[in-house]
Order: C-alpha cells, then structure tokens, then sequence
C-alpha cells in the first residue's frame, strides 16, 4: 500500500497514470528521492489527500480514509476535480472525436453519421455532468466549507452516484462498437490507436469516478450529517432558552411564512429547512398557541405584527 513514507518517484514507476494526478494537483516534476510527506509538504497538500487517490488509481477496491479528510483538503479535491473535467473537456474528448472523425471519412456514409450521433450525445452527457458538477454539486459544498449550514443540497446524492454508471456505459459501447462491429474497410493504424485512447480514457475516468464516489460524495454526506445536527442544536438551545410559550423567531418566521398561504415545501425552500424541520416546527408553534388551523394562524400573525396584510395572498 501507498503511504505517506512512499518515494513518489517509486509510485509514479509503478503506475505511470499517476502522472496526470500530479499534474492536475500542480505538483512539477524534479522531486528526485523525495517521499509523498516531503513533496506534499512542499506544496501544503495533505499526504493523506494524495496517498488516497494514488491508491485509488493503483489498488482495486482501495478504500480511503474519507471521514478523516480536513476542510482544506476537500477543498484540494474539489480543485483536483475541476482541473480533471478541463482537461477532459479540453483534451482528451476533442482529441478523440477529431480522431473518429478521420477514421470515420474512409467509409460508408451511414455508419459515419450513426457514429458521430453516437458520440456527440456521449460527449454531451458527460460534458452536462461535469457542469452541472460545477454549476450546482462545487459551490454547495463550497458553501457547507465556508461555514454556511443551512443550506439544502440542490441534488439527490444517490442519482449523482448512478449518473456516472450511465456514463461508462455509453463510452464502452462506443469502444466495442469500433473494436467489434465497425466493417473492414477503415484504417487499422488508426483504429488501433482510437481505442488505445478509449482505453485509457476509460481506466482515467473510472478511477475519477471512483474518486468521486468514495472520497466526495463521502465527505458531503459527513457535511450534511454534520450541518443538520448542527442547526438542530442551535434551534433545541434557542428554544430550551426561551419560555415555553413563547416562539422561538424561526417560528415566528415559519408563521409569517404560513399567513402568507406558503406551503411546507415553499417555505422550507424560502428558508433554507427541510421540511421535515418545517413540519416540526408547525407542531410546536400549534403546541405553544394552542391554534391549529391555517387561519387561526393568519389572525395570530397579524394580532401579533408578524405580517402585513399587504403580504397576504
């Protein structure tokens, strides 16, 4: 196993794929006989961040030490991350489409346009994922990192995870397709080479899933864990602080919200809850009133200046 007193130099012999984990990490080359600890000491890079996705690519079934990653190093990762869906949206998917389409010019005409459909809807989906990684998955956790706890994940983790299935799915057909069924007729060389760099970019991108699925969507689940009893804490102190018949302002805030006709859902979304909290915050508001109906609650907001009666629907 790869730890921290390992040369890197020896990692890197064992498994030449390694040097991409490096350069997406921004660690140069020239580290003669220096240990993962040494280099990563040099780079303020956790040897745990690094030992663990050096395992990953190099180990089968490796797995890594997700509950013990610090802040700063999920924030490396995310960095990691992003750097690898450049270069695969810069390099490598361009390079391999410019590839099929030379190889695809010798033949029939149909075959051509099944396959660069094929393709183009395979590069689409995966170029979408990593978007809607960077567009919604980053910034949310970005945002748990910063400290902020109460917002709700804008994704469901376990649809996450299965999209990337999908995505290998597709990129194997497509490698089977030209190893097996493609005619005769079109460039060995060039075939021969295409699906060397399917190959490749199949093993990188499993192993970059992997990453994502054992070391990422790990630390959100610990995040998110850790944001709801956190925010159950603090509403348990304010509201053991307070008497017992008088509301707590997120309660005071949820019947506003109630007054103004906003569903549970609405005002979970509009407050940042779940609406489980929502739910049980109605129930304590209803155990503290002593009122329970929708306009029993409206009259209260408004007696108690909670409302205007402009805001009301």
């Amino acid at each position: 196993m790869i730890t921290g007193k390992t040369h890197l130099a020896d990692v890197v012999n064992a498994n030449p794929a390694i040097l991409s984990v490096l350069e997406r990490l921004g660690i140069r080359l020239g580290f003669h006989e220096a240990t993962i600890e040494e280099v990563c000491s040099r780079y303020n890079l956790s040897s745990l961040l690094l030992t663990d996705i050096c395992n990953i690519y190099s180990r089968d079934g490796y797995e890594p030490r997700a509950d013990s990653l610090s802040i700063q190093d999920i924030k490396r990762l995310i960095g990691y991350l992003k750097t690898s869906h450049s270069y695969y949206s810069q390099n490598s998917l361009p390079k391999l489409h410019e590839k099929i389409h030379l190889l695809l010019e010798e033949g029939d005409r149909n075959n051509a346009r099944i396959l660069h459909k094929f393709y183009d809807d395979y590069d689409e989906e995966i170029n979408r994922h990593f978007r809607f990684e960077e567009d919604m998955v980053f910034p949310f956790l970005e945002s748990l990192l910063d400290g902020n706890k109460n917002n709700i994940a804008p994704f469901d983790l376990h649809l996450f995870a299965e999209n990337h299935t999908n995505m290998e799915d597709k990129l194997s057909d497509l490698k089977n397709t030209i190893l097996k069924y493609l005619p005769d007729g079109y460039s060995q060389s060039l075939r021969t080479e295409i699906l060397k760099d399917i190959y490749s970019l199949e093993e990188d991108l499993a192993k970059h899933t992997e990453i994502e699925d054992r070391l990422l969507v790990p630390s959100i689940s610990r995040l998110l864990s850790d944001a709801v009893s956190k925010n159950a804490e603090d509403e348990k102190s304010t509201e053991d602080s307070e008497p017992e018949s008088t509301l707590s302002q997120r309660e005071k805030d949820i019947v506003a919200e109630v007054a103004k006709g906003l569903t549970n859902k609405e005002i979970a979304d509009r407050l940042n809850l779940s609406i489980h909290t929502v739910t049980t915050h109605r129930k304590n508001i209803s155990r503290k009133t002593g009122i329970n109906s929708i306009s029993g609650i409206t009259v209260y907001a408004i007696i108690n200046k909670l409302v205007d009666l402009n805001d009301l629907k």
